[in-house]
């Protein structure tokens, strides 16, 4: 098998297909053809490094798409949110009442994990930006978060674009309007993202090396005795999360409400950082020794 039919099978095995592939081989033959004798390595290695380098590139590239397109779907529901008469959420009069509902908990929910996801992928790109190469764990992880992050967001601008609906009998018309466009273009700039996604997912870095944590990301920004101790830093966070929103309540004079929305937000970060912590890179199980 020749040089250029196993450089060709090399960049298959790594993802690296269609024109890129093409390009990558006809450069390959033209620098042979100039130079016969040139030491290229073996196909394989040359292939993992063009994954490497791409790979990384992309992941990069996907998670600031991402992150900006979370960036502005979160000043559009921020806007619509506060604009809202008498509150968005707060005991929806919706048409119907399960869909009101609906829009009320995919909303609340589904802005929490886009905001958690798109900030975390491009606060781990951000740390290896100077990095040429991102090992196949942690691109693995960049593009989980971005994936997520993007998916959410798509469901709160839905969730938003429902309540409006469900709400244009009780919500003067402008509002209704404002939050059906600040939807629609939301979901049109996230839906923006998802190519570089989709492209990223075709071509990783080969590269060994671990997936990083938490840690990893914020470690800088944390108290030395929290290090290593994920579970540590998700009770207090949660705690953090519960005690603004019920003192926020206080200072609504109602501080009823307030604890009770602080700690249903407080036990839903730790539920997510439960459910989604270790998908999306925030801890790493332990190894037993």
């Amino acid at each position: 098998m020749s040089y250029r039919d196993e450089l060709w099978r090399e960049l298959t095995a790594v993802g690296i297909t269609g024109g890129l592939r093409s390009r990558i081989v006809a450069e390959i033959e033209d620098h042979l053809a100039c130079d016969p004798g040139a030491e290229l390595g073996a196909p394989a290695a040359l292939a993992a490094q063009f994954a490497d380098e791409l790979g990384t590139s992309r992941a990069r590239r996907a998670a600031g798409q991402s992150f900006a397109a979370l960036a502005l779907a979160g000043i559009l529901f921020g806007v619509t949110f506060v604009a809202a008469p008498g509150g968005l959420f707060r005991a929806i009069s919706a048409h119907t009442t399960w869909l009101g509902t609906l829009a009320a908990i995919v909303a609340t929910v589904g802005a929490q994990v886009a905001l958690v996801a798109g900030a975390l992928a491009a606060c781990r790109v951000l740390r290896r930006r100077r990095d040429a190469v991102m090992p196949s764990a942690e691109a693995t992880i960049v593009l989980r978060r971005g994936a997520v992050g993007v998916a959410a967001g798509i469901a709160t601008m839905a969730a938003l674009g429902l309540a409006a609906v469900e709400l244009r009998h009780a919500q003067p018309g402008w509002w209704v309007t404002l939050a059906e466009v600040a939807a629609a273009v939301g979901i049109a700039g996230l839906a923006a993202a998802v190519p570089s996604l989709m492209a990223s997912l075709r071509v990783r870095p080969v590269a060994t090396g671990s997936a990083g944590d938490l840690f990893d990301d914020i470690g800088q920004l944390l108290p030395h005795t929290l290090h290593g101790r994920p579970w540590r830093l998700a009770l207090l966070i949660s705690f953090g999360v519960a005690v603004v929103i019920a003192l926020a309540g206080v200072a609504t004079a109602d501080p009823f409400d307030g604890i009770a929305r602080g700690l249903a937000d407080g036990l839903l970060c730790l539920l997510g950082f439960a459910t989604l912590g270790r998908y999306l890179g925030l801890w790493r199980p332990a190894i037993a020794g």
